[in-house]
């Protein structure tokens, strides 16, 4: 093949190869443009359900907001946390609360309270009855005379022996402890002999530990066992009602005990004792040979029988009960000997399906009072330390002159402010606090060194004297300024023109006298703890001193009597009532002075 057919071939092919690599390339880019396209919709579509669900459900749509902000995201975090944790806190405290209930009877350390605290959680963790309720049956349990640990046996028993009796806390635990007490036996046979009362009698379990433990001391009494005496309870109630077969067994314990009934049981061939032993027979043996003895019996010679051995009404009942059915009676009491188990077999019965649930939120309950009490040192440390700072403010108010002017003073610069609240107050108030502030600054600085040149002795409150009537004289003195500058931003000109030409300098003199007196006082710590009288305007009742000079008041026969009035003396009582007088508004002021007026006038005329 020549040169130039070599090349035309190449470019034939190279030609070829081009369009095939393009047309390709085409089907290629149609593809992927086509799924783009699909998840372009996709995503519209998605991001339009998600709109449509957010509308119709407000609080949905709040959250995809959220999660597309990150930080309302961070702070939506924050504030959750924050809920969790006050939550978690106030449940621990709550649960420390019925703690230290528990521990007013126990008596614990702090740490064996803590003890006792985890007992109660993990018990709590693992039994249906609501968390809260724990520590209030364990405080039922230790209140009835038990001991700590006896209690903390008989917590998780008690809990499971309310459930599957469907009764209330309080009352099995009041069961349980006065059977245990009167019987001797632990709290686990105790409530096992209980349900097993249940199964073979014909009562609730209500009802059982109501009737049952007012037996049981009769019946130990006399030398019976728990579980014959609870099979004999057991097999009246298929009889009798439960308060019927309580009343019948007592009658029947009262007469077993009686030596002269026991005597006549003798007579009629039926030993109630055993000689040998000089231990009470078992009840069923009792039985037994009664029922033998009335076996055979006419109605009419049952009851003369019955009538010799001198039996009252309610045994006569209870024996008449028993012996009808022996076999029965036997099955009682051999299910409560055998009683073992009857608990938690109850309980097991007992449980609905739903119950799980109930253990799952006791255990995330649990989890939530955990994690609470790492707070509950913060907050107490927290509540501690802002009682310390009351108590020391408290007392620094109560010994130091100085504290109590400077409350004082920073209460008439808040009611200065607050009855002054305009622009042009707000003005006055910047210049206040400007010029005090320098003010006191410059006798901060200025302390140490009168200390240093002049070898000053006296403490700081008696140079504080000193320089306060300078304080109180600057108070006076902005206060009439503040004045005319509030008649000028309200556009008041006459009354800042006449309070500008009746402007006086406070004395400083006066104010300086006033000051030194004032120190010399007892604080209101030190005096009764007595109201002033208050008049029923509110307004405190003005006394004038003495007003009246009675030794120019002339009497006598039936001539004129003239009253002389001392006005300086009245203007004293004004004087001395200046503070009272400049709280009052110009409605009580008015009223304050006719009072003083009135009072004086009264005066004179009680002079004659």
């Amino acid at each position: 093949m020549s040169g130039t057919a070599r090349m035309d071939l190449h470019i034939s092919l190279r030609d070829r190869l081009d369009m095939g690599l393009n047309a390709a390339k085409r089907k290629v880019n149609s593809a992927v443009g086509s799924m783009q396209a699909r998840l372009n919709g996709l995503r519209s579509s998605g991001a339009q359900a998600l709109s449509s669900l957010g509308a119709e459900i407000p609080e949905l749509g709040s959250a995809f907001a959220l999660l597309t902000n990150p930080i309302a995201l961070g702070v939506a975090a924050v504030g959750a946390l924050g809920t969790a944790i006050a939550y978690a806190t106030k449940k621990a405290n709550a649960w420390w609360d019925s703690m230290a209930q528990i521990n007013v009877t126990a008596e614990l350390t702090k740490k064996q309270l803590g003890k006792l605290s985890d007992k109660l959680l993990e018990i709590g963790s693992r039994n249906v009855a609501p968390l809260e309720e724990i520590p209030k049956a364990f405080n039922r349990i230790i209140s009835a005379g038990l001991s700590v640990n006896k209690s903390m046996a008989a917590l998780e028993p008690t809990l499971r022996a309310a459930k599957a009796g469907f009764s209330d806390i309080e009352t099995v635990a009041s069961a349980a402890v006065s059977v245990m007490q009167s019987s001797g036996e632990e709290v686990n046979k105790v409530y096992d002999i209980l349900f097993a009362t249940v199964k073979s009698g014909n009562a609730e379990f209500k009802d059982i530990a109501r009737y049952l433990p007012k037996i049981i001391p009769l019946a130990k009494n006399v030398g019976f066992a728990l579980d014959e005496t609870a099979g004999a309870y057991a097999a009246l109630t298929t009889k009798l009602s439960a308060e019927q077969s309580s009343t019948a067994l007592e009658g029947i314990m009262r007469s077993l005990s009686d030596d002269k009934i026991v005597g006549k049981f003798k007579k009629i061939g039926i030993d109630v004792f055993d000689f040998k032993t000089g231990k009470v027979k078992p009840i069923l043996d009792i039985m037994k040979q009664l029922e033998s003895k009335m076996r055979g019996l006419t109605d009419n010679q049952r009851m003369k029988k019955m009538g010799s051995l001198g039996l009252d009404q309610s045994s006569s009942v209870g024996f008449g009960t028993m012996i009808q059915d022996i076999k029965g009676l036997q099955t009682a009491i051999d299910d409560s000997a055998n009683s073992q188990g009857a608990l938690n077999k109850a309980y097991t019965d007992s449980l609905t399906p739903m119950e799980s649930w109930k253990i799952i939120w006791n255990q995330i309950q649990v989890y939530i009072v955990q994690f609470g009490e790492l707070f509950l040192p913060i907050m107490s440390a927290v509540g501690n330390k802002v009682l310390e700072i009351i108590n020391y403010f408290k007392n620094l108010y109560d010994e130091s002159v100085i504290f109590r002017d400077i409350v004082a003073a920073i209460g008439w610069v808040f009611e200065f402010a607050f009855n002054n609240a305009t622009a042009g107050m707000r003005i006055v108030w910047n210049l206040i606090k400007n010029v005090a502030g320098v003010f006191i600054g410059f006798i901060t600085k200025i302390w140490n060194g009168i200390k240093a040149i002049t070898g000053f002795s006296g403490s700081f409150t008696d140079l504080y004297l000193k320089v306060k009537p300078l304080f109180l004289w600057m108070k006076e003195l902005l206060g009439q300024i503040g004045s005319i500058m509030y008649d000028i931003f309200t556009l008041d000109f006459m009354a800042a023109k006449d309070k500008i030409a009746n402007f006086k300098f406070p004395n400083l003199d006066e104010i300086t006298a006033k000051v030194m007196l004032d120190a010399k006082k007892p604080s209101e710590s030190d005096t009764d703890l007595i109201d002033d009288p208050i008049s029923p305007n509110g307004v405190p009742p003005v006394a004038p001193s003495s007003p009246i000079d009675d030794s120019k008041v002339i009497s006598g026969g039936g001539q004129a009597k003239n009253l002389t009035i001392n006005i300086g003396s009245l203007v004293e009582t004004v004087n001395t009532k200046n503070d009272e007088f400049n709280k009052m508004n110009p409605q009580e002021l008015e009223k304050a002075l006719k009072e003083l007026l009135m009072r004086v006038i009264r005066s004179g005329e009680l002079a004659f």
